[in-house]
């Protein structure tokens, strides 16, 4: 069979779509009144463009920059899929792993599930358990032990058959990952990922955004006002959802991404393993009509294809509580962007980026 042959994006379009992103941006909050948001683009390993706009909370008026930190929501799962292909490349860990191994006091319902469930299972939701298994525990207050403890209690569907989006399956999996090593997860992050990679900003630990000085205030819409009423400590679930960083930061993962695992000449992350994770495994929204095209699931990404064909990585998050994120990675042409906001309603990062990639 031929392969193939992608049309190449001229490349005068890339700098004239970022010249427009102040624009679009601009745009954006001027019609949602999301208080503060930044963005960053990364192209070739450059930095091409990285800036905040608004403000960090409507109480105190204090502008976002690109140094600002945000929750990230969902879009820590792709971080944490970065931080288990560093183990996995140093052949601690294997992706068909068993998390038991690691993790024993883990269990599911059926005790054959318990037995065989691996990492690459967990962290493309095909373990069988039920679409956002153990969030309403976590929303009750309850910690990470005792959340993952009681997911023995979730009827499961087929085990590796359907595609249900579980916070705490990703969380089991990576905690067992971070067992292996004998540390825990926020530790292992800072040595595997944030600190070879110069992400000082980013973290696993609530307590750490906290004590960032440049943090971004959630807010939500309260009839025609945008507030600030909410904080979220998602410890419980930090591999999934608790992560927090800037868009320099996250532009330096995105660079790390792009280039198979390379930081500035190191290679960081094993490529092989890293590259696993942009593969697609599990259907996650089945075409609509004849015409259009299946989304899937890596580990920890969504993985899908445009109409011409060229793979595109991303992964959006959000936080009820005053949240919205997203980033889109295009590897043929070597190019990513990150776009993170303080605000809901979801949907204004996946709307910037859709803008600037049409461009």
């Amino acid at each position: 069979p031929q392969a193939l042959t992608l049309v190449p994006i001229p490349p005068e379009r890339i700098p004239a779509a970022v010249a427009r992103l102040d624009l679009i941006i601009e745009s954006a909050l001027a019609k949602t009144g999301v208080p503060g948001l930044a963005a960053a683009v990364v192209q070739d390993g450059n930095l091409l463009y990285a800036k905040g706009f608004g403000v960090r909370d409507v109480n105190s008026q204090a502008p976002v920059d690109a140094s600002t930190v945000f929750h990230l929501a969902s879009v820590s799962k792709p971080l944490s899929s970065t931080v288990v292909a560093g183990v996995a490349g140093k052949k601690v860990v294997n992706w068909t792993d068993r998390v038991v191994a690691h993790l024993p006091t883990f269990a599911l319902a059926d005790p054959y599930v318990t037995e065989h469930v691996t990492y690459a299972d967990l962290f493309s939701h095909l373990s069988g358990l039920p679409d956002h298994a153990g969030d309403l525990l976590e929303d009750l207050g309850y910690d990470q032990a005792y959340i993952l403890n009681r997911l023995r209690l979730e009827p499961l569907g087929p085990f590796r058959a359907n595609w249900e989006y579980t916070n705490f399956g990703l969380t089991a999996a990576a905690v067992s990952a971070a067992a292996a090593t004998g540390q825990s997860w926020a530790d292992l992050a800072d040595e595997v990922l944030f600190g070879p990679v110069d992400m000082p900003s980013s973290s696993f630990r609530y307590s750490d955004f906290v004590n960032e000085a440049n943090r971004a205030a959630m807010h939500v819409r309260v009839g025609a006002r945008w507030v600030q009423k909410y904080s979220r400590d998602a410890d419980p679930e930090a591999p999934a959802g608790g992560g927090s960083s800037n868009v320099l930061d996250m532009a330096n993962w995105m660079t790390l991404q792009l280039a198979d695992g390379t930081w500035r000449g190191d290679q960081v992350i094993d490529g092989d393993t890293l590259a696993q994770t942009h593969l697609p495994v599990a259907l996650s929204s089945p075409p609509m009509s004849p015409i259009s095209r299946s989304g899937f699931y890596g580990y920890g990404m969504n993985v899908s294809y445009d109409y011409a064909g060229r793979l595109r990585l991303s992964h959006s998050g959000g936080f009820a509580q005053g949240a919205a994120t997203a980033f889109w990675l295009l590897p043929s042409a070597n190019l990513g962007i990150v776009v993170l906001t303080n605000g809901m309603p979801i949907g204004v990062p996946e709307a910037i980026i859709n803008y600037f990639l049409d461009y």
